[in-house]
């Protein structure tokens, strides 16, 4: 017989039987799929380690709860015989990286997850698999216990594995260690943001290890970073569960993340703190249909706050957001919504990176499902690219975004410096390396400033561009999201890209529309956006999905661009 799922929550409150029942029911469902995959045990020999053990934990908690199937026992034993020949001689997996403490660590918190599911209830789990992976987390042991890591989030992926293998274990050498990691402090700011800025890794690294972490070894206050970040989401969310992520270091700067991340996390924190925002966002976050059901379940089964009822919700406030540590501004008025970020780590490291903030998207606006994914801006000087601005203020309603560019002409150097050889070293310029010892010459500078002071309204904002310093060719891009657009033709020149018809456009996504107009534009030259030598030089590109429309400008002339939702 399955084990029953726990009806009891703590704090008082009572089980939402609807959220168990789903988790329970999509569970199953998970499982089926893995049954689907694994066809009377045949696992793909290409299968990585952190999948494989992800489908043994949907198999074990579906066992639990489920009605009995004989096929999870064939299928949790085959991938259990898979998961141990991906194990490498110290105990640790590879992945993108070999032996690797963080990636393997993955992998051991759902062992140890798993196994401490399977304890509660008393069960070996399908196939009797329970023995066999605790040796799985047993051998990583000694290796994981002197491992180091790569990223911030990894040491709290690998203090969450640490911890399960010491509820294994008792081994106090493992408490140590999580002891020498924490000690370094939790990279939360001031206004709630890791230092890697990242919803995706807040949501499926740092937040379920330092949870984890506080459950096991009983430290409480890794519970308050924790809390901090989900708060940051208020602001950062929009009705349907979009989360923006342009501030980001890491691969969703790029890309589109979702609440359904967070969603056993903010269920967690809305009972426990009784915040009516949280809860709001909670619900939106388990009505999407990605929630993983199994890996919520079994983070339920383990912490009974996830399955309590929440408290009673606070609806969105309209306003305005400033979030200085990620140089952003949220601006909220019913369903139209400003964001502008000038968080960039380009002025100060000079680099587009991993790791880095290297989103050159200034302003982003959503009125429903229309929006303007991105708005940038490119100045011809000397290809370096699109403007990343050094600073980002906010006075009343108007962020003002400003930058400057300083490149030029190298001048002989001193006869001091002087080799009759001609033998310099090798130096970095700034934007490329040459053996002519820059740092020894004097240089004639040029300048470039640029200033974007972006007006925020409630049917949308305006957005004035102006430069001072060298009159150069400017390039306006606009980046619209799905829908019908008018007011556009195709680039004369560019693949993939449009220009203004005239000096507006339209973006209609079912029954809400953004327009956009455009004054102190040049339409006699076909527009150019200079993705940078950063990006040419290696034959990439500089792109933001979606419909791009390239409007060209003079730094010598006022820009101004007025973007207003519709109806």
């Amino acid at each position: 017989m399955p084990a029953p799922v726990p009806a009891g929550t703590p704090a008082g409150r009572g089980v939402d039987t609807a959220w168990r029942d789903r988790l329970v029911a999509g569970a199953v469902a998970e499982a089926e799929a893995v049954l689907a995959a694994v066809p009377d045990g045949a696992v793909p020999a290409a299968l990585p380690h952190r999948a494989t053990m992800r489908s043994v934990l949907v198999l074990a908690v579906a066992d639990l709860v489920g009605p009995a199937d004989a096929r999870r026992a064939t299928a949790a034993t085959a991938l259990v015989d898979h998961l141990e020949r991906l194990q490498g001689p110290t105990g640790l997996f590879d992945g993108d990286n070999l032996v690797s403490p963080p990636d393997s660590s993955f992998t051991l918190n759902d062992v140890a997850a798993t196994l401490e599911v399977l304890a509660a209830h008393g069960s070996p789990g399908p196939g009797g698999v329970a023995p066999r992976l605790r040796a799985v987390a047993l051998r990583s042991l000694e290796h994981l216990l002197v491992g180091g890591v790569h990223t911030p989030n990894h040491r709290w992926e690998l203090c969450a594995a640490l911890a399960g293998l010491h509820r294994l274990t008792g081994d106090t050498r493992l408490v140590d260690r999580v002891d020498e990691w924490l000690a370094e402090g939790v990279d939360v700011d001031a206004d709630g943001f890791y230092s890697e800025r990242s919803p995706n890794y807040a949501a499926y690294v740092s937040h379920p290890a330092l949870l984890t972490v506080a459950r096991l070894l009983d430290r409480p206050a890794l519970r308050e970073p924790v809390l901090a970040s989900l708060r940051t989401l208020v602001a950062l969310s929009d009705d349907d569960g979009e989360v923006v992520s342009v501030h980001s270091r890491r691969q969703d700067q790029r890309e589109t993340f979702a609440l359904h991340g967070f969603a056993g996390q903010l269920r967690w924190a809305a009972v426990t703190t009784g915040d009516g925002r949280l809860a709001r966002l909670a619900r939106v976050a388990c009505a999407s249909p990605h929630v993983e059901h199994a890996r919520e379940l079994v983070d339920a089964l383990l912490d009974p706050a996830r399955l309590a009822v929440l408290p009673p919700e606070l609806p969105a406030v309209d306003g305005t957001t400033h979030l200085p540590t990620v140089g952003l501004v949220r601006h909220r008025a019913g369903t139209t919504t400003t964001t502008v970020f000038g968080g960039s780590d380009h002025p100060r490291t000079g680099r587009i990176a991993s790791g880095l903030a290297n989103s050159a998207t200034l302003v982003q606006v959503r009125h429903g499902a229309a929006r303007l994914r991105a708005l940038r801006v490119s100045p011809a000087f000397f290809d370096t690219g699109a403007f990343r601005p050094d600073a980002l203020a906010l006075q009343g309603r108007t962020v003002t975004l400003t930058g400057e560019r300083v490149s030029g002409y190298y001048q002989p150097l001193a006869p001091a410096d002087r080799d009759p050889g001609g033998r310099y070293a090798l130096t970095d310029e700034g934007r490329f390396f040459a053996e002519m010892s820059f740092g020894d010459r004097p240089r004639s500078d040029l300048r470039l400033s640029t200033t974007v002071q972006v007006g925020l309204r409630p049917q949308g904002p305006t957005v004035d561009v102006a430069c001072r310093g060298v009159r150069t060719r400017l390039g306006l891009e606009l980046v619209l999201g799905d829908g019908d657009v008018d007011g556009i033709e195709p680039h004369p020149d560019v693949p993939d890209a449009w220009v203004l018809r005239g000096d507006a456009l339209t973006v209609r996504a079912g029954d809400d529309v953004l327009r956009v107009r455009v004054r102190g534009h040049d339409a006699t030259v076909p527009p150019a956006f200079e993705d940078g030598e950063v990006f040419g030089y290696v034959h990439g590109h500089d792109r933001v999905p979606g419909t791009r429309v390239l409007v060209g400008g003079w730094t010598d002339r006022p820009l101004h661009v007025d973007v207003e939702a519709v109806g």
